[in-house]
């Protein structure tokens, strides 16, 4: 097992589930499936890991990505796009 002292099944989750107004498309939810490593083929986890976030900020590529008016050019790459790729953990 990779993650071995993960002992949570869900985690809570900013996640942008359409593209448009910032206020009107970002939630906050509970309950959020957490991500299992142990899915991963080993060359997939070879650039993956996951971290127990402490702080988070959504920073101005976020914005833009979850504006939509870029989308030709920056993604979202899968929806939900969970936005926060600057953050800090353990």
């Amino acid at each position: 097992m990779i993650s071995p002292d993960i002992k949570k099944t869900t985690m809570k989750a900013a996640q942008g589930k359409e593209l448009g107004d910032i206020n009107a498309m970002l939630t906050v939810e509970n309950n959020v499936p957490m991500p299992d490593l142990n899915e991963l083929t080993p060359q997939q986890r070879r650039n993956k890991m996951i971290i127990e976030t402490k702080a988070v900020a959504l920073a101005c590529g976020d914005c833009r990505v979850l504006s939509g008016k870029t989308r030709k050019f920056q993604g979202p790459p899968s929806v939900p796009y969970i936005p926060g790729g600057d953050c800090s953990g353990i």
